[in-house]
């Protein structure tokens, strides 16, 4: 079943029952009002019946007709009772007739006024023909002698409901027709807001399914600022985050796509090496002591950068899988840097490259992982002096500013065109490929640095010029 037809036919139920209600309580209401006012007229009429039969005239031969004439002109049946029931007067009959009338003690309304001094009753008379409302009151001081009727105990007096019930019945088919006037207004109006209720459920569910068929571009417009507007902008954000996870998933899979190809070409490189060689030894040039050393010698080179991509690739794997644990501590950054500047003296001398460490600063403390950030300072001045002049320059410096120290390594290096600053952190890029094989660098160096670095909240920054050199800074806490 469709959401709008449930909706449609849970307000209708709704609105129906409602209705029903209403027009039955305001009947029940008139019922119980009318009945009240006429309830309230009656026991006016009594007391003032009771106040006429004192004052009838003495003489007997009009005593009967009086009250008669008194009945008619005020429109309603007065009857008198004695205490066996016996009626002695009777409004709508002749006195002579009265012997035919049945015995009233058992009325439902003179049982009710001999016990509680009022009673009424609604029924049918079998004496004249109607529906009549009584009322019958008990009598508190006897009639006097002189009125004839000094046995009169019960003053009962009773009017036609003929002309009420028909004002009832006009009243009640009116809200009858009211009702329905009402319901079939509902009725249209619920059918309009149930549509228009449904319509962004169904436009939503058409949407996904269109979504769900690979149209991720579709979006729910948002007519509204309530609850169907507000899931609308959630779903929309939805699909906008699911877009970009899918464009990062792409991304990622490509990446991946071209780490595995970059992976097996620089394992493949050192391994066809190591293989070129040992056949070529084991086919005789082991027996050729010009040759064998050499070859010896580079197989070993090839190894050491072999085991050098495998420890790089082992610690980037940690790192991006998140099993890297960092120790984040204050330390000194002078005491720091001057302890990585000595041990990095053998290679730079190596390589006729001046390395120093200037200090412009005071001394001063940061907080992070020091181990982790001596894997990047290594990294740095490692390239640097790879990548340098003949006779070049590296120098590593720190800077307070505002947000804390900058750590930078300057070399005099032959700089790195802007088209590549983009790129140089990603795994296996490398700007000139030859050269970077030949200095013995895996293409990973730069990339365990950026995650290291961001890892404290940072981000590595580079300056480079073609021909005058680079330089690397990120910042830490202080």
């Amino acid at each position: 079943m469709k959401i709008q037809t449930k909706l449609t036919l849970l307000l209708l139920s709704l609105c129906a029952g409602v209705i029903t209600a209403a027009s039955g309580f305001s009947i029940i209401s008139l019922d119980n009002y009318f009945r009240s006012r006429l309830i309230s007229e009656l026991t006016t009429q009594a007391n003032q019946a009771e106040f006429v039969v004192r004052d009838i005239p003495q003489l007997d031969s009009t005593r009967y007709m009086h009250l008669q004439q008194y009945g008619k002109s005020s429109n309603l049946r007065l009857t008198l009772i004695d205490a066996q029931g016996k009626v002695i007067f009777e409004s709508e009959l002749a006195y002579e007739k009265l012997s035919t009338v049945e015995n009233h003690l058992q009325r439902p309304e003179v049982q009710e006024a001999l016990r509680n001094g009022i009673g009424t009753s609604t029924r049918h008379s079998s004496t004249i023909n109607i529906e009549m409302l009584y009322l019958a009151r008990k009598i508190s001081d006897p009639f006097p002698p002189s009125t004839g009727f000094s046995s009169a105990t019960i003053v009962r007096v009773g009017i036609p409901l003929t002309q009420v019930n028909e004002v009832m019945e006009d009243i009640r088919s009116k809200i009858m027709i009211t009702s329905a006037i009402v319901l079939a207004f509902v009725i249209g109006m619920t059918i309009i807001v149930s549509k228009q209720l449904a319509r962004p459920i169904k436009e939503m569910a058409d949407i996904a399914g269109q979504i769900r068929s690979g149209n991720l571009g579709r979006r729910i417009p948002i007519r509204s600022r309530d609850e169907f507007g507000k899931l609308g902008e959630n779903l929309n954000s939805m699909m906008d985050k699911l877009n970009e996870d899918i464009a990062t998933l792409k991304k990622l899979e490509r990446v991946r796509t071209e780490f595995l190809g970059n992976v097996s070409h620089e394992l493949r490189t050192p391994i066809f090496a190591i293989q070129g060689m040992l056949e070529t030894l084991l086919q005789g040039a082991i027996d050729d002591e010009e040759v064998n050393r050499d070859f010896l010698q580079r197989a070993l080179h090839n190894t050491q950068n072999l085991n050098t991509l495998l420890g790089d690739l082992i610690e980037i794997s940690r790192i991006e899988s998140g099993d890297m644990k960092m120790s984040f501590r204050y330390f000194s950054v002078r005491e720091f840097l001057e302890h990585i500047v000595t041990e990095m003296q053998p290679p730079a001398k190596y390589k006729n490259i001046t390395l120093s460490f200037e200090l412009h600063e005071e001394p001063i403390d940061a907080f992070g992982d020091k181990e982790r950030l001596k894997q990047v300072m290594v990294n740095l001045i490692d390239n640097a002096i790879k990548y340098n002049q003949p006779n070049g320059h590296v120098t590593v410096f720190y800077q307070k500013i505002h947000s804390g120290i900058r750590i930078s390594v300057r070399d005099t290096g032959m700089g790195i065109p802007e088209e590549h600053l983009p790129r140089v952190f990603e795994r296996f890029y490398r700007v000139d490929k030859e050269r970077s094989r030949e200095a013995g660098g895996t293409g990973l160096g730069l990339a365990i640095v950026k995650h290291i670095v961001e890892a404290h909240g940072s981000k590595v920054e580079v300056q480079s010029e073609v021909g005058k050199g680079s330089t690397f800074s990120f910042t830490l806490k202080s």
